[in-house]
């Protein structure tokens, strides 16, 4: 008896005639679907032509099908025959011959069908129950998923979902109609070529708003990829060997990598999302009030303070400046300080506080054992509390005291006496055997968390610090290097510290008066200043809250050098990271201005995926680019007579527009078409999407392991497909590589492009932008910015300018545009 139960004895197709079988819950298929199919295909080779596009071998339910169609799919790929001989030799040569059922079983599928006529509809059959069980499949997962999320949140869930239903959706794509005809792509074209002649506009496209460029483009079409390249962050950089602080210590700015974790101003999350190489440019030094300085271009952006201001503004360095040479802004200008909420967790060797003691009444010099010398109850107290449990203070004389084990290094079962671990910690830390001139603190400490930092601080003045009569406190050391790692540690705090030296004087034994080792004192002040201290006489002579803030003024601007430089971006909410609390942004205004357009003009729905700058930023930028208010004073407040009825009408316009902003960083491609079916569902036709940036998405989790250029090309034809799909143009912005900045002429090209050709190929349209007076101060045409059409498959190339308005963020048709430059 055969032991398949669709074969009788005979070898023949039978129904079942178990009832109870027939009542089982079995998955979707078509057995006889399947057998048509493939005797079809043993009868006539030639109707591969009419199933191969459409079914794989995983389409079939049966095991035995799977490998019949598989094998016979080889045979004619290698131009051989298939027929029920061949395709046994076949199986047999894999070991599967036997498995399938033989060549009694080959025999009878070809039986089964007396022609392949209707192959393509068995096929489809097939193919249908395929996505049918696919769907069962996934959505088992997702029960399963939603049962027992594990942890995981709602949100994640729902995306995978999301995610499995689309996959099968993009497979089922496959039974579309692939080739169209001839005559019904001219019958389409005769009528679109009468409808434009019936209309004298000669945008075909969606319009951009900019007359020119339109002229030129015709509009972007419908299903075409737009590739929009500029140099990134246009100057706002800092030298290579400038200092950023990450989560746990300096890095050089240079020696910085996406994905690098940042120390945060206020502690919130913060990693560098981008990298941007600047070339060689001049530097200016910023110096400040308590004597720190720092690096950075004359476009780097700082958020600046005021007294005159009711909110901080946003400047470049170049602005501030210009401010500084009035009067009215001299030494009124001031920038934020850090929270100090970073810093490592690793094990420290000593208490904090235990070793800012030491560091200020401690004696180090290495002869016998730790010695510390005070005349305060509470600091012996604490002393003996922080010192460790196995460790205690003995008295030695006067006001000094020793630091030794309980057991006096005296182990019971052990010869001889143990070291005292206070003494090897500090060894460890290479500060035995120092004399007070070369204390210093280690960099272990001073890169720690916040709270270790704040108790060494707190052990250091406890020791020698204290406080004047009207408040201010202060710390005096003989070691420079001391006072340079104080000042740094209270900076680190959110504090302000400023260093200066005297050379204290004293009569010798022949009562001379004679020079001693100089002094260095630094000048502390800190929003809480009663928390540097534990020392409860020294905190009573301060306020709970420093009465009058200590600000930290910028002092002065001035041409320090030309370095290479470059640009980070960070995922702070406000674009900060901490070189002396830098502010970092970056510009796509020319993006932006086309999506206004459409939304508002054209009416059409509109998506951004911005990457890069949040969903709340990039609308202070559309709002004033929209009202021509300056982006500053959306900031601030501040706005003018003039500007508040432009916003106030801008604002009513935006109500009524459809255009909608996602800010989600990293997507892939397969995520970004997910998002954009689904706003295309909701809205209708989208009129424009808008990628900031491309080289900000991710791949799949299946190119991961790539290299970053096959990971780039996945993404470029992603968006290609997604223009297709959708039948609306793609913006796509790009970042340019380097090499532009060692040109002499810094128009970019197409081999500019960055990490990928793939990009190049692509895409329909590329388009980059340059201004000349970014380049050259002396440029003759200040605020012209030039569009360079590079490449454009169904148009001419060329070059468009138009005027860019700093303040607003906004380019316009030159012809429209106005003539100031202020910011």
């Amino acid at each position: 008896m055969s032991s398949d139960p669709f074969m009788p004895m005979d070898g023949g197709f039978a129904p079942y005639d178990d009832r109870e079988l027939s009542q089982l819950r079995v998955p979707p298929q078509s057995i006889e679907s399947e057998s048509s199919v493939l005797g079809g295909l043993l009868l006539d080779n030639n109707a591969w032509e009419r199933v191969g596009d459409l079914l794989m071998e995983t389409d079939f339910y049966r095991h035995d099908h799977q490998l019949i169609y598989s094998s016979i799919g080889k045979l004619i790929n290698e131009n051989k025959p298939a027929d029920v001989i061949t395709v046994y030799e076949k199986l047999q040569g894999i070991g599967k011959a036997e498995e399938v059922g033989g060549l009694t079983y080959l025999n009878s599928l070809a039986q089964y069908v007396p022609s392949a006529s209707n192959i393509r509809r068995y096929a489809e059959i097939v193919r249908e129950r395929s996505i049918l069980r696919k769907l069962v499949t996934a959505s088992d997962e997702i029960a399963t998923n939603a049962f027992n999320p594990q942890g995981r949140p709602v949100e994640k869930i729902l995306d995978e979902a999301e995610q499995k239903i689309f996959n099968i959706g993009e497979e089922g794509s496959r039974m579309k109609q692939g080739f169209q005809p001839m005559e019904q792509l001219v019958s389409t074209l005769m009528g679109r070529v009468q409808e434009m002649a019936d209309n004298p506009n000669d945008i075909t496209g969606v319009a951009t708003g900019f007359i020119d460029l339109d002229r030129m483009t015709s509009g972007l079409q419908a299903g075409d990829m737009v590739v929009l390249a500029a140099r990134p962050s246009m100057g706002k950089a800092q030298p290579l060997d400038a200092q950023v602080r990450t989560r746990t210590g300096w890095k050089a700015m240079g020696d910085l990598e996406v994905g690098d974790g940042l120390a945060s101003v206020d502690g919130r999350a913060s990693i560098v999302t981008g990298i941007f190489p600047q070339g060689v440019r001049q530097v200016y030094r910023l110096s400040f009030s308590d004597g720190r300085s720092a690096e950075a271009c004359a476009e780097h952006l700082w958020r600046v303070h005021c007294r005159h201001w009711q909110a901080a503004k946003v400047l470049s360095t170049a602005d501030i400046m210009a401010l500084l040479e009035k009067t009215r802004y001299q030494g009124r200008l001031w920038i934020d300080t850090a929270s100090g909420d970073f810093g490592h967790h690793d094990p420290l060797p000593i208490d904090p506080w235990v070793l800012g003691a030491l560091l200020g009444d401690g004696s180090l010099t290495g002869t016998g054992t730790v010695r510390f010398a005070t005349a305060s109850p509470q600091m012996l107290a604490t002393l003996e509390a922080r010192v460790g449990a196995d460790m205690t203070v003995t008295h030695a004389q006067n006001y000094d005291y020793r630091i030794v084990r309980q057991d006096r290094g005296h182990v019971l079962g052990l010869q001889g006496a143990q070291a005292n671990p206070l003494r090897v910690a500090l060894e460890s830390l290479q500060l035995w055997g120092l004399a007070s001139d070369a204390k210093f603190i280690p960099r272990l400490y001073l890169e720690a968390h916040r709270a270790a930092r704040l108790d060494v601080l707190r052990g250091l003045l406890d020791t020698d610090g204290w406080v004047e009569r009207w408040g201010s406190v202060r710390f005096s050391t003989a070691s420079p290097q001391l006072a340079q790692d104080m000042a740094e540690l209270v900076r680190s705090l959110g504090g302000w510290c400023s260093i200066s030296s005297k050379t204290p004087h004293y009569r010798n034994s022949h009562g001379l008066r004679v020079p001693g080792l100089p002094a260095y004192i630094c000048h502390i002040a800190h929003p809480q200043p009663r928390s540097l201290f534990l020392l409860s006489e020294k905190q009573a002579r301060l306020p709970v809250e420093r009465q009058r803030a200590k600000r930290l003024t910028i002092t002065g601007i001035a041409p320090s050098r030309e370095a290479p430089c470059q640009c980070i971006a960070v995922s702070h909410p406000e674009h900060l990271y901490i070189t002396n609390d830098d502010v970092v942004t970056h510009n796509t205004a020319f993006a932006v201005n086309i999506a206004e357009h459409v939304a508002l003009h054209e009416g059409l729905p509109v998506a951004i995926f911005s990457m890069e700058m949040g969903a709340a930023q990039l609308a202070v930028r559309i709002v004033g680019s929209i009202a021509k208010v300056d982006q500053s004073h959306l900031r601030n407040g501040r706005l003018t007579t003039d500007e508040w009825p432009r916003l106030t009408e801008a604002i009513e316009k935006l109500r009524n527009v459809s255009l909608h902003i996602d800010e989600t960083p990293g997507l892939t491609p397969s995520e970004l078409r997910a998002n954009a079916r689904r706003l295309a569902r909701q809205c209708g036709q989208l009129g424009l999407i808008v990628v900031d940036y491309l080289q900000l998405m991710s791949g799949s989790a299946g190119s991961q392991g790539e290299n970053r250029a096959t990971e780039l090309g996945e993404i470029s034809r992603g968006l290609k497909m997604l223009a297709k799909e959708l039948q609306c143009p793609v913006i796509a912005l790009s970042q340019l590589n380097r090499s532009v900045e060692t040109r002499t002429d810094k128009r970019p090209m197409m081999s500019d492009l960055r990490e990928s050709g793939a990009i190049e190929q692509d895409a329909d349209i590329i388009m980059f932008i340059y201004r000349d007076d970014y380049y050259n101060k002396d440029s003759k045409e200040p605020n012209v910015a030039e569009i360079i059409i590079g490449k454009q498959r169904n148009g001419p190339t060329g070059t468009v300018k138009l005027y860019f308005q700093k303040s607003q963020t906004r380019f316009e048709s030159l012809a429209t545009g106005a003539n100031d430059g202020d910011y």
